[in-house]
């Protein structure tokens, strides 16, 4: 990810898929390039431990190319 941290203009988390949906199509109109990934995270409006879910999108001047997956590539 290294190389695409130098096109990476903002990164945006959202509560929901649908939000994390809305900015990726809104940087597609845009030509821009995204990463979406995402996460379980604390809870912090509850008392137990639990987590929720976090979406976050990654927003580029470019399209970034794709991360080469070691357990995918063959010898």
């Amino acid at each position: 990810m290294a190389d695409n941290d130098a096109n990476l203009l903002s990164t945006h988390f959202f509560d929901s898929a649908a939000e994390a949906t809305e900015a990726v199509r809104a940087a597609d109109l845009l030509g821009l390039g995204v990463a979406l990934s995402n996460r379980l995270v604390p809870d912090t409006d509850s008392d137990d431990d639990s987590f929720v879910e976090e979406w976050v999108v990654d927003v580029f001047a470019s399209v970034p190319e794709a991360e080469a997956d070691s357990e995918a590539e063959v010898a």
